[in-house]
């Protein structure tokens, strides 16, 4: 395993514009660690901000260490700033298919299409040279800039897994969506 800070070569750097995504390189931990945790996104996520430990350098480590050892996982860079990571989980080759994941960290840069393109450059690859043919996610109800983001992307709506988060002490709905390889421009 590299460690945190070193040699960006391994892994696919994915390009497009102003956008790549890209393996952790020096400096993402400090810069992680700088940008902190906004408590608006922190919600986005599905989580409750007042339940979390107090942000520290060991905590953005930690954030950069996780993307750096995850087979499918980038950062998120836009002109040279870190933006968030994303990822492919479950990976299963036999279904051809994987979940989604992904995390914008800085709120200046939230409503500018990171998001959209970030998911776009993901998706290319996934439906490219990964060869799958079905890529999923779940979100948090309340979290309507990413169920639209996704909707542009084209995601569809599958179906809710009703009260399956609890933020809080109040439980949300988590809306199911994919986007199968035939719907995706090649």
């Amino acid at each position: 395993m590299r460690l945190v800070g070193g040699d960006e070569t391994d892994g696919d750097r994915l390009h497009s514009g102003a956008l790549t995504l890209r393996a952790p390189r020096a400096g993402d931990a400090e810069a992680r660690f700088a940008l902190g945790q906004d408590p608006t996104i922190i919600r986005m996520f599905g989580k409750d901000p007042a339940e979390l430990p107090p942000w520290s350098r060991e905590a953005a480590f930690d954030w950069v260490a996780e993307i750096q050892r995850h087979p499918h996982a980038w950062i998120i860079e836009r002109d040279g700033a870190l933006a968030g990571s994303i990822r492919l989980n479950n990976v299963n080759p036999k279904d051809a298919k994987a979940r989604l994941g992904i995390g914008l960290v800085n709120h200046t840069q939230l409503g500018q299409g990171i998001g959209r393109g970030a998911i776009t450059l993901l998706l290319d690859h996934a439906f490219g040279k990964m060869a799958l043919n079905r890529v999923y996610l779940r979100v948090i109800e309340y979290n309507t800039r990413a169920i639209r983001c996704y909707e542009a992307c084209g995601f569809r709506r599958e179906g809710v897994e009703r009260q399956s988060a609890r933020v809080g002490d109040t439980w949300h709905d988590d809306v199911l969506m994919a986007k199968l390889a035939q719907d995706h421009r090649g």
